[in-house]
């Protein structure tokens, strides 16, 4: 019986061996793929075959394509397609893994040519309904991404942008809205994305390419060309437009960007014909006829761009006169006044009034430069609100926790309630009664059970806490002990913001008497003791200069503070020269009483100033030479230093095998490390007391001259 089962069409999974079923299924092929049919294939079995059997005919359909059908240049695609198409019907008939289709196409795309490879991906982009069912989407789904990025690096995103585009919009079609591999949901930047530019000054232009400008172009500097490549570092981590030096940068640079897109306007001729369209037309696009040139161009517009513009400086005054170019810069400076601005779930940072006043003005300035921008540049603005609008949208559903989309249920009973009054032509209302009756009672809800809350809030990414408030509360930050050290909780204000009416009413503008400034009010003394304190590197000062009264002290401080803002965010606060010289004499120091002693300084009296010992890390003789001290004292003397000096046991270990030739190259290597990480800190001063403290101070005598 065993023996007429082998031998028949029809065979049992179990009487079959691997090397049968793989010459059986590969000899079978060729008859399926002439069919697109993979009825040759299921006649074999006549049973339900095991996971094993599957995987032998999965390696011999897999080998039959990478070995008699891929074959370089030659290959036939209508082939590739065909097979998959098998692979389709045997994984809907039992007979193979769901993840051969996708494998197969995945060989194939690994072994093609990129220009075969797009045209194949037609076949993927087609089968989109096919990748998404529930046969084939789970197993599926990780290798259809695989496949898709594989592709994606093997192509250029400047030379290859239309296939690079056909595929991640492939992928946005296959994944579902909620998908989380493809939601940033903290809302990360691509740290990444550095734009690089020319830190030299470029040397000025051929009086030949000024001629040739014919004086219509704006003079492009190199300190507008710096100003304007800058801007993308803040493109690229809008984060940093919430401090307020980078922020007065931003607007600085950003407002002279948009002065020269101002004072240099662009008509259609020049934009459609001038540098931008040339630099804008592919390559391989042939350039048009003398004769008749006006009408082709008005006749086909060439669409194509440059995915990255170069950053050479001889190359801003035609990105200037370049349309798109200066559209792609315009709407990037939309996109990031958007983004803060926006209500954003983990954006912790809010602008001020002020720098809410000056976005409204930079947004209302970009739009009035985008329709002046041609063609069509209302039609272009329009559709830009458009986007940014919707953008608000996908904002405030992130912000919810990327819910899923599901269709509702009033819309299903809908459709089933008028097809069914469709067919009883006429009794729609009798039809429609009759349904309303029994779903009045499914109109009362049932409470949900704690366990089915929890977990549809575990889901999310959120707490119940069984009470409203309590739950909102708690769920106000994604991590509480993050949300103690965020900016909001941080009472202390900046030495800026405190001290700057203070520098203010040392102006000689000021029209305020002595006794109304701040510096004699003693609640703006005591508060100003305790933040220079906490804040300013100057308060802790060892000197022997006289001891000031308190407003005295606080003019003092408030000068030396003066100096140093205008560089950083107070430039239009000057101090004058006589004050200047001042502040170059030693702070005097506060004393805890509030009368005034009368001393000469210690630096007059002698006419000598005392020079502090300079502090620097031990030098590579004084390790060599402590670290024969330390042979000679013992071989685990080096290792009970180098825990005191914070080496860890695994340190330790991997010090003695990389240096087997003996204990002083070991210690001296452990020496050199430990100058290595601590810098100036791993000098003398700390070195003899680690070994005093060990009772080891025998091991530095003669080191150190």
């Amino acid at each position: 019986m065993v023996i007429s089962s082998i031998m028949s069409p029809t065979m049992a999974d179990s009487s079959l061996t691997f090397q049968r079923i793989f010459t059986k299924v590969q000899s079978t092929l060729p008859q399926c793929i002439e069919n697109v049919d993979a009825l040759p294939v299921t006649t074999i079995f006549s049973t339900k075959i095991s996971e094993t059997t599957k995987h032998c005919i999965e390696a011999a359909v897999r080998s039959y394509v990478t070995r008699r059908v891929i074959d370089g240049d030659k290959t036939n695609l209508s082939t590739i397609t065909a097979i998959t198409t098998v692979c389709i019907d045997l994984v809907r008939h039992e007979l193979s893994l769901p993840t051969l289709p996708v494998l197969v196409l995945s060989d194939a795309f690994d072994t093609l040519t990129i220009r075969q490879g797009e045209e194949l991906f037609s076949f993927v982009e087609s089968h989109v309904s096919v990748w998404k069912e529930d046969t084939f989407f789970a197993p599926c789904k990780t290798s259809v991404l695989r496949m898709c990025n594989d592709l994606l690096r093997r192509l250029s995103r400047s030379q290859n942008t239309v296939f690079c585009g056909r595929i991640l919009l492939f992928l946005a079609r296959f994944f579902p809205f909620s998908e989380r591999s493809g939601l940033n949901l903290v809302s990360e930047f691509n740290l990444e994305n550095v734009t690089t530019f020319t830190n030299v000054e470029a040397s000025e232009m051929e009086e030949e390419d000024e001629e040739d400008k014919g004086g219509t172009a704006p003079r492009l500097d190199y300190t507008l060309y710096t100003k304007f490549w800058s801007l993308q570092d803040f493109f690229r981590n809008p984060g940093q437009c919430f401090q307020k030096a980078p922020w007065k940068v931003f607007t600085l640079y950003c407002g002279d960007v948009l002065e020269a897109f101002r004072s240099f306007k662009l008509d259609h001729l020049h934009s459609s014909s001038g540098a931008g369209a040339r630099l804008s037309r592919s390559l391989s696009e042939p350039a048009p006829d003398q004769e008749g040139s006006n009408s082709l161009i008005s006749q086909h517009q060439v669409d194509e761009y440059f995915a990255k513009y170069l950053t050479n400086q001889k190359l801003l005054d035609l990105q200037f006169s370049d349309t798109n170019f200066r559209r792609y810069v315009l709407l990037q400076v939309l996109i990031l006044t958007q983004y803060l601005t926006s209500n954003i779930k983990f954006k912790q940072e809010t602008l001020t009034e002020d720098q809410l006043a000056w976005v409204r003005k930079t947004e209302k300035l970009v739009y009035s430069l985008l329709e002046e921008t041609p063609p069509d540049g209302p039609k272009f603005v329009s559709t830009v609100r458009h986007i940014l609008k919707r953008e608000e949208m996908w904002s405030n559903w992130k912000n919810d926790g990327c819910p899923e989309f599901k269709k509702p249920e009033g819309q299903d009973r809908a459709k089933g309630s008028g097809s069914t009054s469709g067919k009883q032509n006429g009794k729609s209302e009798e039809v429609g009664k009759e349904e309303e009756a029994p779903r009045s009672p499914r109109k009362v809800r049932q409470k949900r059970r704690i366990g089915d809350l929890i977990k549809d809030a575990d889901s999310k990414g959120k707490f119940t806490m069984g009470n409203a408030e309590m739950s909102r509360l708690w769920n106000l930050h994604p991590n509480n002990l993050e949300a103690c050290k965020i900016p909001e909780r941080d009472f202390v204000p900046a030495l800026e913001s405190y001290f700057t009416p203070a520098i203010e009413q040392l102006s000689p503008r000021s029209e305020l008497k002595e006794e109304q400034k701040l510096v004699n009010d003693s609640n703006f003394g005591w508060r100003a003791l305790r933040l220079l304190a906490c804040r300013s590197p100057h308060f802790f000062t060892n000197s022997a200069s006289p001891i000031a009264k308190l407003p005295e002290y606080l003019n003092t401080m408030i000068k030396k503070l003066a100096k140093e803002l205008p560089s950083q965010l107070v430039a239009d606060i000057k101090v004058e020269e006589e004050e200047e010289k001042e502040e170059e004499k030693v702070i005097p120091v506060l004393e805890q009483g509030d009368g005034v002693k009368v001393e000469e300084d210690m630096e007059e009296e002698t006419g000598e100033v005392e020079e502090r010992p300079e502090v620097r890390a031990i030098t590579e003789e004084e390790q060599e030479a402590l670290a024969q001290r330390l042979d000679a004292l013992g071989q685990d003397k080096w290792k009970v230093l180098a825990k005191k000096l914070g080496f860890e046991a695994d340190e330790i270990e991997y010090i003695e095998k990389t240096m087997s030739d003996g204990v002083a190259q070991q210690a001296a290597y452990m020496l050199k490390l430990w100058v290595e990480g601590e810098g100036d800190e791993a000098n003398k001063e700390s070195l003899l007391y680690t070994l005093e403290g060990l009772k080891m101070q025998d091991a530095a005598q003669g080191v150190f001259t």
